[in-house]
Order: C-alpha cells, then sequence, then structure tokens
C-alpha cells in the first residue's frame, strides 16, 4: 500500500526525530527544521546503458516500490526500493486503455495511481501494481480550446486549468489568462475557480519560443487546496477546492528580486520583433514546485549552497513553513517518504538519473 505522509512536519522531523517522537509533534505548531540531501546515494536508476531514463515527469513510493514516470516511453516503470532493480513496467505509446500519447502528471491519491495525458486529453486511474482500473476522459469548458489536470484532490477529484490557444498577428512576449475549474472524479465538470497568468513566452505569426529567466506559473495540488506560484512573487496564494483564497505563504527568500549579470544578460536571445529591454532583467524566486505527500516543497532558484547547490522551503498542507532542506548540487527532488528521498539528477551532458538519498539533520 502507499505510505502517505500526514503532513509536511513529518518529512523533515524523520530526518531529526525518533519515529516514537512523531506522533507528539503538532502540526498547528510545527518548528522550523533545517536539514540537508546527504551526498552519498543508496542507490542510482538509470545508470546503466541498457536501462536508462529520459525524460522523467515525476515519481512516487509505495511500501515496497519506487514509481517512476517517464515521458519518453510513456511508462510507469516500477523498481525495488531497496535494491533498485526494475519489477515491472506498465504504459506504452498508443491509444488503448493503459496506453498514453503524452504522459504528463503522475499523483498518488490513496491506493490509486492517477495519470493525465495531454494529447489524449485522459485521466488513467490505476491500482498499485500499476493495472487500470478505468480512464476518464477530460472536455475543455466554455470557449477554451485546451485543457490540463492540474493535480488531484484527496476524493478523486481534479482540478483543471484551460486556455485559448492561437497565432497572434505581430510578435510579442505573451502571458495566457488560464481558466481553473474543479471536475469530479468521473470527468464531469463541477464549476470554475477563477484565473491566472501563465508563463510568459515569445509568440508570433510563425512560430511559439521560451527563452531564460522568463516568469513561469506552476498551479500545485495540496491536499484539498491548491497553490499557485509564480517565480517572480515572492509570495504563494493557497485556496480550497471552492477556488477561496485562504492563505498565503509567508515568503522564504529575499523580497528584493536579484538584477541579471552581464552573463545572465548576454544569454537571452535575440527575438525578432521584441526590444531586448523587454526580455528578464531580475532572477525569478522560484523554480518548479511540487506536492510532495502532504507537503509544498518550493526550489530557491539560485539554492542556499555555494557552486551550484540546491535549497527547498517546505511547507505544510496548513500553509506553514516547517522547514529548509539543501544539498550540494543541482537536484529536483520527486518524492520523498520518510528521511528517504528520490531525486532526479541531470549530469553535464543533460544525462538523467534518478537517486534515492536520506535527509538528514544539518
Amino acid at each position: 500500500m502507499f505510505r502517505p505522509i500526514a503532513t509536511a512536519t513529518l518529512v523533515v522531523l524523520l530526518a531529526v526525530c525518533r519515529a516514537d517522537e512523531l506522533g507528539a509533534a503538532s502540526p498547528g505548531s510545527p518548528r522550523q527544521l533545517t536539514a540537508r540531501i546527504d551526498d552519498t546515494p543508496l542507490f542510482t536508476i538509470g545508470d546503466d546503458p541498457n536501462e536508462p531514463l529520459h525524460r522523467v515527469i515525476g515519481a512516487v513510493f509505495t511500501d515496497d516500490a519506487l514509481i517512476i514516470a517517464e515521458e519518453s516511453t510513456h511508462s510507469l516503470r516500477f523498481y525495488d526500493r531497496t535494491t533498485g532493480q526494475l519489477i515491472r513496467a506498465v504504459g506504452r505509446k498508443g491509444e488503448g486503455p493503459g496506453d498514453y500519447g503524452n504522459l504528463d502528471l503522475l499523483q498518488a491519491v490513496g491506493d490509486r495511481l492517477y495519470t493525465f495525458d495531454s494529447w489524449l486529453m485522459r485521466v488513467t486511474i490505476r491500482n498499485r501494481v500499476g493495472e487500470v482500473e478505468r480512464t476518464v476522459r477530460i472536455r475543455p469548458w466554455g470557449d477554451y480550446n485546451t485543457a490540463e489536470v492540474e493535480g488531484f484532490f484527496p476524493d478523486g477529484s481534479m482540478l483543471v486549468s484551460a486556455s485559448v490557444f492561437g497565432w497572434p498577428d505581430r510578435p510579442m512576449i505573451q502571458r495566457d489568462e488560464r481558466g481553473l475549474a474543479r471536475y469530479d472524479a468521473e470527468g464531469h465538470f463541477i464549476g470554475t475557480l477563477g484565473t491566472y497568468l501563465g508563463y510568459e513566452y515569445y509568440s508570433s505569426p510563425e512560430t511559439k519560443r521560451i527563452y531564460p529567466y522568463r516568469r513561469q506559473t506552476f498551479v500545485v495540488v495540496v491536499g484539498e487546496e491548491y497553490h499557485i506560484v509564480d517565480t517572480k512573487d515572492p509570495a504563494i496564494p493557497a485556496f480550497d477546492m471552492a477556488g477561496k483564497l485562504v492563505h498565503e505563504l509567508p515568503p522564504d527568500v529575499p523580497i528584493e528580486p536579484i538584477r541579471l549579470t552581464r552573463a545572465g544578460r548576454d544569454s537571452l536571445p535575440d527575438l525578432d520583433g521584441i526590444d531586448r529591454d523587454d526580455l528578464p532583467r531580475f532572477y525569478p524566486f522560484y523554480v518548479r514546485s511540487r506536492a510532495v505527500g502532504d507537503a509544498l516543497w518550493v526550489p530557491h532558484y539560485g539554492g542556499l549552497v555555494p557552486d551550484g547547490g540546491s535549497a527547498w522551503s517546505v511547507y505544510s498542507q496548513e500553509g506553514e513553513l516547517v522547514g529548509r532542506v539543501s544539498a550540494s548540487e543541482r537536484l529536483w527532488v520527486l518524492a520523498v517518504d520518510g528521511n528517504t528521498v528520490a531525486v532526479l539528477r541531470l549530469d553535464e551532458l543533460g544525462v538523467q538519473t534518478v537517486e534515492l538519498r536520506t535527509i538528514v539533520e544539518s
């Protein structure tokens, strides 16, 4: 069965407290703890040339397995969490039940695995061993022509974002207005939850393009709430399942933006029809944030460790800052179970591996 992590407090406390002390911890007023991801991996997945990894989009833990979602093979890959050996893979490219056209999202809800396919506009629900139980089609509402599942709530209902795809009549830096809505577990529209602005990109009548240091927006479901993380806004609002603003997460970064270095400015591309003064001048505060169990892990853009390290602020479902985690190198946290963490690592050639490491007291 899946091992639920009740609050973000548990994610960090396991690194510094005995297991029998966890039940006494008060999630209402957790103390802020500092921890780090150990440098030595327990094992590595993807370093075998015969079993490489490419385009990993997420991972979850079960009692005996680490499940990695890999977009390139359109599959969920089950690995023994003690040895790292591949147990089985489910899913393939196609349109039949259990197949994927474009695997975009993996999330564990209770004892089920939920995935979303943006090409087939379909949610697939599997049991804990990867067998397909059912599939659900997702359709845009109103005048929107594209839709994407951002995450799933504990009752199986889902948060869906939608936008209108089109081509402008002149070159511009664009942010699409995206709508949010809640759908039930069967894919039926429940109601709208408002709008937000998506990420920046270059758009012209001929092409669409992204570029460094642009503003990005991530919608992340954590328990019965969702957060909208704007990478250039230090404040992170949290909303309930009805779209009501319930609190703002306390910023854990300096609220004054850092101006791009000359090298950073020089790395920006020349975009036809765009004045370079309209391109980014400041670094973002954050990068892609993830729901890990019932916690929100928010990576700092520059990290807190010199020479390319990483740093995360960890928030409980109640919106309280419960800990800070750092690493001595650039890593992406995919899944956490107690003091065990699955991280994505890219080498200097961009080759992906997933490592199991431990979270230890800093």
